[in-house]
């Protein structure tokens, strides 16, 4: 196992020879050419192509995880907050590439299945290994992915442990909510395809051997492949899975072929076996049977979560003002249908701008004629007045109010932000503030929603450059001055006075 200053070493050297593709926008951009080799086949043919692509990528060491994990699943919108599947609980990360405090790593196909270790790339390859609170990855166990019927022997709310309720398999199972089911079916489908010769059930006395098959086609087994096939088409791509993704590709250099194209699964294990698969023809991170998931690509190439808009506004009618200037923007709105109600805010030329110096601004939506229970998701273009960083509060009639944050200012191109509300009451009315800082808002969406967490979104374009290194692996203090690692690259850093 690499020591943690050979692995910021090595990885420098891997950015200085060519070796890190450039960083894709988080939007579920696929390289061109990426899965050409898998074009127009299925069945057993195209998920052996897929695993000739996918498992080309590079192997990190497992100690060195958690300095991905500080890229790779930090929850957008905040700088720190870890995202955990597994468990409710709040964590962050501490910057120093180690677990915070009751968190570890869980496989999702448990290492035992291979016999434990590094004998597998699966060990380490971030697809398959996630963070985890500590209570709930011991009691997941090794079980496989099932429902659980009434003989529950675990529950946190976001997943839960005991016997399974289907008929084809009563041993333990493990089962996460609603939210992320898709998301471990699409992770199963990737370690089956990936590691379709791996020797799964090396342990015959652990129960894990019902889940996958000593063969390189299905792999799955029957019982396992329905519920997959079925939680993949009922819970479609969220948001976070083709950020994730976008991350792990620039981190691990391969991507999770089902998040791109979740239709793959159909044409591999389902109804279209016999069907070939077009990459060309097919819809990026549509839904299993062809609808729109989260993941759909709406007004260009920004992924939307609303499935029905019930209020959709983009300003056009304000005619007065300039959203590119601090001047010209002071003619008062009054607000319209959709916003009649509003508070400190001004025309902006197509857009609008709230707050001012003095005072926080507003717009209140008018009641939307959702039915109760519906999660709703507010979709926003916001950029702000300075060049720092803003937050946008969004409230929703009976739940905590969420703060989203914004990086773009007024020389930038909008930047769409997005947050999720669950079970929401009839006829919710939303609320747009700022929060000390004013803002220009150019379009506003809000609907009926698709996306797996009740968690702020943002998407952005550029990745935050992490903590500095020097090349001993020593975090690099404030005046340091010399060689140094950061972003997988060797730096000259200079002391703050130059």
């Amino acid at each position: 196992m690499l020591s943690k200053s050979s692995f910021l070493v090595c990885a420098a050297w891997a950015g200085l020879m060519g070796l890190v593709p450039e960083a894709c926008a988080e939007q579920g951009q696929v390289p061109a050419g990426y899965y050409d080799a898998a074009d127009r086949l299925c069945g057993a043919e195209l998920k052996v192509a897929l695993s000739q692509i996918t498992q080309k990528h590079e192997v990190f060491s497992y100690g060195s995880l958690w300095y991905h994990y500080e890229f790779t699943d930090v929850v957008p919108g905040t700088d720190n907050q870890v995202f955990d599947y597994y468990s409710p609980r709040v964590y962050y990360f501490t910057g120093i590439g180690t677990a915070p405090t009751g968190a570890n790593k869980e496989h999702c196909c448990p290492q035992s299945w291979w016999g434990g270790g590094a004998s597998s790339n699966c060990f380490s390859d971030l697809f398959n290994v996630y963070p985890s609170d500590v209570d709930a990855n011991a009691a997941k166990s090794n079980y496989p992915l099932g429902v659980v019927g009434s003989s529950v022997t675990f529950s946190n709310g976001c997943m839960k442990v005991g016997r399974s309720a289907r008929a084809d398999y009563d041993g333990t199972v493990f089962e996460p909510c609603d939210d992320y089911k898709g998301d471990f079916a699409r992770i199963y489908f990737y370690v089956a395809t990936t590691y379709a010769w791996t020797y799964w059930g090396i342990n015959e006395n652990v129960a894990h051997t019902v889940a996958f098959t000593q063969q390189d086609y299905p792999t799955l087994k029957p019982w396992v492949r329905d519920l997959l096939l079925q939680w993949n088409a009922q819970d479609p791509v969220s948001d976070w899975e083709i950020i994730r993704n976008e991350r792990v590709y620039q981190e691990q250099h391969n991507r999770n072929p089902f998040i791109d194209y979740p239709q793959l699964a159909d044409h591999i294990w389902g109804d279209k076996v016999d069907v070939a698969f077009s990459f060309a023809d097919a819809l990026i991170n549509g839904s299993a049977t062809g609808g729109t998931g989260n993941g759909h690509h709406e007004g260009g190439d920004t992924p939307s979560a609303i499935t029905e808009a019930l209020l959709a506004d983009d300003f056009s009618s304000v005619d007065e003002g300039n959203d590119m200037q601090s001047s010209g923007s002071s003619a008062a709105w009054s607000g319209n249908d959709n916003f009649p109600e509003v508070s400190t805010v001004y025309q902006a030329g197509g857009a609008v701008r709230m707050g001012s110096s003095k005072n926080v601004g507003r717009l209140v939506s008018r009641p939307l004629g959702n039915e109760a229970g519906a999660a709703l998701s507010v979709e926003v273009y916001v950029k702000g007045w300075t060049n720092v960083e803003g937050q946008l509060i969004v409230g929703v009639t009976g739940k905590d109010p969420q703060a989203v944050t914004y990086t773009a200012t007024m020389s930038d191109d909008y930047e769409m932000v997005l947050v999720t509300f669950h079970d929401c009451p009839a006829d919710a009315v939303v609320t747009l503030s700022t929060s000390s800082k004013r803002c220009f808002l150019t379009s506003v969406r809000i609907g009926k929603s698709s996306v797996g967490a009740n968690r702020p979104i943002r998407f952005q374009t550029k990745r935050k450059a992490r903590r500095a290194y020097t090349l001993s692996g020593q975090p690099a203090p404030a005046d340091f001055q010399g060689f140094a690692i950061r972003d997988r690259k060797v730096s000259i850093l200079l002391p703050p006075s130059h």
